[in-house]
């Protein structure tokens, strides 16, 4: 099963860079893939039908039990061989739906990726990582279906559809983690088989529930579906018919067995599954368009669904688990067959169609097969499945555990919602392919564009298997029966039926009979009517846009009131906040006196004194230049703390880091004026250093105060031991850094990004490419220097002759490969003695500051001729490709390995696997210093060049300046 998942997300990745080579022939691999997928999980079928459960589990973090546990069932294995069965079928159709000239790049490694995240929510036993699957559905669905960004119809509905879906998903987190406290575990088998009993599992299963109605359209949670049919036909059929809106129904069927005698469960299920058939039906009986028509449809028969295992007898869940199977393939089916019309002839109007089983009597065929299958009508398999579910609705009447009227309900709303079925049915499959020609064109004289696409009639094909083994499978309902039974033997009341097309008469029999003749007479009055849809004036979709509209509203008036735009007042109300919760918290605490000790040698007072003097003297002084030479001072002073403390690397660390930040504030000052404000000072500045002091004392106290309220032993006394035999390495550091706590360093170096990200967005407009010259630019990018006379470096005889120092440019062409040098020497050296991958970043991000300070934005260009995005990318995958790559040698994530290579002319190299760690962060940091000197340096210097620019005037002979976009910025 991990093998599987893990070859599903390769697959995605792959895909989505073969993409553009392969174009639409690219759906093959997945949907080969898949295939497999679908083979391998039937081969596990004897085991598990046989009363086993399939288990594999990857230990993630053992001291705190964390496990990435995975248990296949017999109702895993179900949605298993719906996801990949169901799914082969929709990659490959996609090959011919799909053109390549238009196709986007990453929609098969969207879909793969999807496929993936659908399996992992199936299989993953433990509820933390099936919320995470959750999650990923939506992710994925929110992608395919804004997949046309440029449609704001595709926006609209894609957004809606992620907030809808996560924010059941959110409560659905909350009630995970409620249910796995009171349970003591969070292996979902383990809960259901011991589940405690309690007002708190009585309210996290609930959650649970708002999560399973959120994912499947059930009322009022039913409008984002309709919406999402926006996405491309395939997504339609794969996501929204076949598997992510089963996601809910799964999880429904998970939980009856342990908790559908809690007393809002079954009331719940049925009441919303009842009115989401019948809400579903009487939209879908306004639509002309017939993938519009089909999503109410699906809506419908979702609440039928979640009706028959609300139910929560034996009976009930295996009718449900039954008619889950046949509905993902009948309306995959049918999805296929629209989207094959819409490719084929422009239009997916009932008003322009009616004869189409005259040009394509193949995909009639499919379409009246899967057609019988989603009324209901024997022999198809779902129709054995709505037996079942009426046959456990009026058996549920006398039964002690299910309230009467909640049976009655459930056996006439299956009813009546059987009746809409027909009855959109009749409309879909009559309208589009079986009206008589004369009423057509009496209804719309307009033709259609037929287009005729590959394979115009073989395409019919994909649906038609599907259709057929619709129809086929309800001749083998006691085998079907059989394997159901591990599902079902554990729900609580109620004696398990059989699947079949015939079983009497009985009231069932007498309630589908009723079904079909209604449902006839219901399309002959009101289902032929091809008028257009009329939005009805309250509507859950009307409710929910204008709750999406007061929200908008309320963050508007609540940002113009509090964001003014002034950096003082957030600042201030920043500080307060921070004086008055903190300090209030340390007032109101039982603390003991601290231990104070001053200073540990004269060093460390003599420093503390001068940063303590510069600091001050940084706070009172008006000029930038000064201010930022004090500030520097106060870094490098902290260095020396840290230094004089015992602790090379973290002095080291600081002391380029305030190198580069003092290189930047300087980047920064050569346009800003001299000084701070012209203006008087105020008397506020009193009342803002008094706010500083008691912000400094709350911090320093805060810091005191937590030193000297250890309980407990430090973890860090571990580190010693840790870095020996866990990182192999014997600087505790940066052994710490890349192996001990190497999530959290993850978590630092995407701040890195997403700072790098967002100083970059505000000085460049469309990309990070700076062309600093405009035509001194050469072959792939790069600048030419071709012509440029001689210098000590390529770009410096391109600058200006006053500006250029070519004592600086001699020194930089001696500096800068030594400081390479010493940059990957840190690198490498660093898991045993001081360095790493951050100081190496930073000592190379330097020696790129050396050479654009000597020559310019050119020499800049030269130096590092790549985007600094790449860098950026390329250097976070590289760190969490080498915490999870352990997994697929046997390791658990994060697991270092230890060699010693033996090389002749070297001896021995002591290699540790963290290294290719701690080169993610140093790419990741040097990108972050190239993208910070592009921005703050060459693009700066860019736009200010253009803003020097002169251009004609539109009113005279006179020129203006120009001024970019960027500066006004």
């Amino acid at each position: 099963m991990i093998a599987t998942l893990a070859a599903s997300a390769l697959i995605a990745l792959m895909t989505s860079v073969l993409s553009p080579r392969m174009g639409r022939w690219v759906f093959l691999i997945p949907a080969i893939a898949s295939g497999v997928a679908f083979v391998y999980f039937l081969t596990l079928a004897p085991a598990i039908l046989s009363g086993e459960a399939v288990e594999e589990s990857i230990e993630w973090i053992p001291s705190l039990g964390i496990t990435l546990a995975f248990r296949m069932g017999a109702l895993q294995l179900l949605l298993a061989l719906v996801v990949t069965g169901v799914g082969a079928m929709i990659l490959a159709y996609s090959v011919w739906y799909f053109e390549s000239k238009t196709l986007k790049s990453r929609t098969v490694g969207l879909l793969t990726g999807f496929a993936a995240s659908m399996l992992l929510l199936v299989l993953a036993d433990d509820v933390i990582l099936l919320v995470i699957g959750w999650e990923l559905t939506s992710v994925f669905s929110y992608l395919l279906v804004g997949l046309n960004h440029h449609s704001r119809k595709n926006r609209s509905a894609a957004q809606t559809a992620f907030i809808v879906t996560t924010a059941g998903g959110l409560a659905m987190l909350v009630g995970a983690v409620m249910l796995g406290s009171e349970a003591g575990t969070y292996m979902l088998h383990e809960i259901l088989a011991q589940p405690p009993e309690s007002t708190i599992t009585t309210v996290a299963v609930m959650l649970l529930l708002a999560g399973a109605l959120s994912k499947s359209a059930i009322f009022p949670f039913h409008f984002w579906l309709p919406g999402a049919m926006a996405a491309p036909t395939p997504v339609s059929a794969f996501l929204h018919a076949a598997a992510m809106v089963k996601a809910g129904i799964y999880l429904s069927a998970a939980l009856v067995p342990a908790f559908a005698d809690i007393p809002l469960f079954r009331p719940t299920l049925i009441v919303l599954g009842v009115a989401t058939m019948l809400v579903g039906a009487y939209r879908a009986l306004l639509q002309t368009d017939i993938k519009v028509l089909l999503a109410h449809g699906t809506v419908s028969q979702l609440g039928l669904l979640m009706t028959i295992v609300g139910i929560g007898t034996k009976t009930a869940l295996m009718g449900g688990l039954a008619m889950l199977a046949a509905h993902a393939m009948f309306k995959a089916s049918l999805f296929m067959v629209v989207g094959t019309i819409d490719r084929q002839y422009g239009t997916r109007q009932l008003t322009k169609l009616g004869t189409l089983r005259k040009d394509r009597p193949l995909l009639a065929v499919a379409a009246t097969l899967a057609a019988i299958a989603m009324a209901g009508l024997p022999p198809a398999m779902a129709f054995a499945a709505k037996e079942a579910g009426l046959e456990a609705a009026w058996e549920a009447i006398s039964l002690p555990g299910v309230p009467t009227w909640l049976s009655v309900l459930a056996f006439a709303g299956i009813v009546v919602g059987s009746m809409g079925t027909v009855a959109y049915t009749l409309r879909f499959l009559i309208g589009t392919f079986f009206v008589d020609s004369r009423l057509r064109e009496a209804l719309d004289d307009e033709p259609f564009i037929v287009r005729h696409g590959m394979w115009p009639q073989l395409v019919a094909l994909f649906p038609m298997v599907l259709a057929v083994l619709g129809i086929v499978s309800g001749f083998f309902g006691k085998p079907i029966t059989a394997a159901l039974e591990g599902a079902t033997a554990s729900a609580p009341v109620g004696e398990a039926s059989y699947l079949a097309l015939w079983h009497g008469f009985t009231p069932a029999l007498a309630g589908s009979a009723i079904a079909v003749v209604g449902g006839f007479i219901v399309w002959r009055l009101f289902g032929r009517s091809m008028a257009a849809p009329v939005e009805p004036r309250f509507s859950a979709a009307a409710a929910y846009a204008g709750m999406m509209r007061g929200l908008d509203r309320l963050a508007v008036e609540v940002t113009g009131r509090t964001q003014s735009g002034s950096l003082p007042v957030h600042v201030s109300t920043i500080a307060v906040t921070v004086t008055v919760l903190a300090g209030a918290g340390l007032a109101f605490a039982s603390l003991g006196a601290p231990k104070l000790v001053v200073a540990d040698s004269v060093g460390q007072l003599v420093v503390g004194i001068a940063v303590s003097v510069c600091a001050l003297v940084a706070a009172n002084t008006r000029g930038r230049l000064k201010t930022f030479l004090l500030m520097g001072i106060v870094g490098y002073g902290t260095a020396m703390m840290f230094l004089l403390h015992g602790a090379p690397d973290l002095a080291l660390t600081q002391i380029l880091a305030e190198t580069v930040l003092l290189v930047l504030l300087v980047l920064v000052l050569r346009h800003l004026p001299k000084y701070f404000t012209n203006r008087p000072l105020r008397g506020v500045r009193w009342l803002r250093a008094l706010l500083a002091a008691c912000v400094g004392a709350v911090a320093g106290l805060g810091a005191l105060f937590a030193a000297n309220s250890r309980n407990e032993a430090s973890i860090s006394d571990r580190f010693y031991e840790l870095a020996y035999s866990f990182g192999f390495g014997r600087n505790i550091v940066n052994v710490t850094l890349v192996d001990i706590r190497a999530w959290d360093t993850v978590g630092e170096i995407s701040v890195l990004l997403a700072a790098a990200t967002g100083v970059a967005s505000l000085i460049f407009i469309r990309t990070r490419v700076v062309d600093p010259v405009g035509t001194l630019r050469g072959r792939r990018g790069r600048p030419d220097t071709s012509k440029v006379g001689p210098g000590w470096l390529r770009a410096g005889a391109t600058a200006d002759m006053q500006g250029r120092a070519p004592m600086l440019e001699m020194m930089t062409r001696l500096l800068f490969p030594v400081m390479l040098v010493v940059a990957i020497y840190l690198l490498f050296a660093g898991h045993n003695d001081p360095g790493g991958g951050f100081i190496a970043g930073i000592v190379a991000g330097l020696a790129l500051c050396v050479r654009y300070l000597a020559a310019g934005a050119l020499e800049l260009a030269e130096a590092a001729p790549i985007d600094a995005g790449k860098l950026l990318g390329g250097g976070i995958i590289l760190a969490a490709l080498s915490l999870i790559g352990p997994v697929f040698f046997g390791g658990s994530v994060g697991q270092s390995y230890d060699y010693t290579i033996e090389i002749l002319a070297m001896g021995e190299i002591h290699f540790v696997t963290s290294v290719f760690f701690d080169v993610g962060v140093f790419l990741v940091v040097l990108g972050t210093v190239l993208d910070f000197i592009r921005s703050l340096g060459a693009g700066i210097d860019t736009q200010w060049r253009n803003d020097q620019t002169p251009r004609p005037s539109a009113h005279s002979d006179r020129t203006v300046p120009v001024r970019s976009r960027g500066a006004q910025s």
